[in-house]
């Protein structure tokens, strides 16, 4: 597993190691694998038995989980991840976009296709866990058709056939005659024997869900193994789509962070694409050393939970209010007019402003109240019941808890109240602003193609420094940091009202 682990950072690496040239190359197949496999999958999970009723449950509306919050709050949290909202990679990607790209297009496609993807592996899913289910049903009635058959073989070698409604052997009692006849008289049968019968339902065996990490190695894989002789093919396809989900999450991820360091230009060997990546590679492999060890199930599940869930959502409520309220929806449709050709309707600004801050904070509220009513809790196979049940984590855990929220989140009022005491200064970001014309080191390459009479050039300065200096676009036109402020902000001398 160790091993697996550093071989997975070391293809990573290499994949990001030339920023967006070459990671952008992998993710045409990362981004395209997995729909192949799944397609492979619905083909061959509809072909099972099961799998209608599999579809069936996934399609039917329970109350009872529609009434309870956390159904929602798992729903909620599952858009951010499958977006990968808040974490910083749709606007490092973007901005390899062209000045003038439809980013309203993008959003609706966008939302579109994410939403079709994740019925559509629903669909995948709970067609093969409908299978798994039938088999574990019929598993148990073929568990109780034996015990019966031995209690009916007894009763008639002591000429009595009362109980087995002439069914004197187990070759005589299907399936169906057991839903028929025995299914609701096993109490009868239980005195004449020793052994225990099971209940089966097959609702019950599919109403076992399983999240996280216990849904694709434990669950689909049982699944799999059913498969018969070909379960071997299907296993291999099934982790090599993993693992491709896997390495494009983690390009997206790491290219929010390799992105922003180098917009920061703090140091030169920051403009190092290959250097970048490699230390931070490097630090997650070590990290993630945490995951191989024994307990590092009871790791994912902290870190999953508080370290992958609060931060996103402090953070995207932190992106809205900066964009509906500082910023100014009016403003921001001003730059979004600039890009498209034409002011966003007032849904997006209704959306911007009011319903995005809305639902962000009461999915805090819910997930606080959720998550801290209740003590931490990690669930532990109990052999006696083969179920699994909840138990505390130690009082520390508590205290690692809140590190691995604040640690994200502290960034944010820490930089503030910096700037805003004076140890830090806006005055460089002001003139970078200035001098890149609006825009980021990562993208100032690219707006000078824009404006440059080799108007085919179209790197947007993430590249290699090589290419950049073979290509030398034309510096945008020069202005003053007065020019980029609002007219309440100018001052006429050339200085701004910061």
């Amino acid at each position: 597993m160790l091993l697996c682990h550093i071989f997975a950072w070391i293809v990573i690496y290499l994949c990001i190691c030339k920023g967006i040239k070459s990671s952008g190359k992998v993710v045409y197949f990362t981004a395209t694998f997995p729909y192949i496999v799944l397609t492979i999958f619905f083909i061959r999970g509809i072909t099972l038995e099961g799998a209608v009723d599999g579809l069936a449950h996934m399609f039917t509306p329970r109350m009872d989980q529609l009434m309870n919050i956390q159904c929602w709050l798992d729903a909620a949290a599952q858009i951010f991840f499958s977006f990968g909202l808040a974490f910083g990679g749709l606007i490092a990607f973007s901005s390899y976009n062209p000045m003038k790209n439809n980013v309203e297009k993008d959003a609706i496609l966008v939302g579109i296709t994410n939403w079709f993807t994740a019925i559509y592996a629903c669909a995948v899913i709970f067609a093969v866990i409908g299978f798994k289910a039938t088999v574990q049903f019929n598993n148990c009635i073929d568990h109780n058709i034996d015990i019966i058959g031995s209690v009916c073989g007894e009763q008639v070698n002591n000429n009595s056939t009362l109980l087995c409604y002439g069914y004197n052997n187990v070759g005589n009692i299907t399936r169906d005659v057991y839903k028929e006849v025995f299914a609701d008289n096993l109490t009868s049968y239980q005195n004449f024997t020793t052994k225990t019968f099971r209940a089966c339902n097959l609702a019950d065996d599919l109403n076992k869900g399983v999240e996280g990490t216990g849904l694709a190695f434990i669950i689909f894989a049982q699944a799999i193994n059913e498969f018969g002789s070909s379960a071997p093919f299907w296993s291999i396809v099934f982790f090599l789509m993993l693992l491709s989900l896997g390495l494009g999450s983690e390009f997206g991820t790491i290219e929010g962070v390799t992105t922003s360091l180098y917009d920061l230009d703090l140091f030169p060997w920051m403009k190092k694409k290959w250097l970048v990546s490699g230390i931070l590679c490097t630090f997650m492999c070590l990290v993630g050393l945490l995951f191989v060890l024994g307990s590092g199930s009871y790791w994912v599940a902290l870190f999953d939970t508080f370290a992958g869930s609060f931060p996103l959502i402090l953070i995207a409520l932190g992106e809205c209010f900066s964009v509906g309220w500082v910023f100014g929806v009016n403003r921001f449709g001003e730059e979004i007019q600039y890009m498209i050709g034409h002011k966003p309707s007032m849904y997006w600004k209704i959306c911007w402003k009011f319903i995005a801050p809305f639902t962000i904070v009461s999915l805090l509220l819910g997930t606080l109240i959720i998550k801290f009513s209740n003590p931490i809790t990690y669930k532990v196979y109990n052999a006696a019941t083969t179920l699994m049940d909840n138990v505390s984590y130690p009082w520390y855990a508590s205290v690692l808890c809140a590190l691995l929220v604040f640690a994200s989140v502290l960034w944010i009022p820490g930089i503030a109240i910096l700037r805003k005491v004076g140890v830090l200064k806006y005055d460089h970001a002001k003139q970078l602003a200035a001098d890149m014309h609006r825009a980021t080191a990562s993208t100032a390459k690219f707006i000078g193609s824009q404006i440059s009479t080799r108007s085919d050039d179209r790197d947007s300065g993430h590249n290699s420094d090589e290419d950049a200096a073979a290509r030398e676009p034309e510096r945008p036109t020069e202005f003053t940091i007065e020019d980029i402020l609002p007219a309440s902000r100018r001052t006429g001398n050339g200085e701004s009202k910061v």
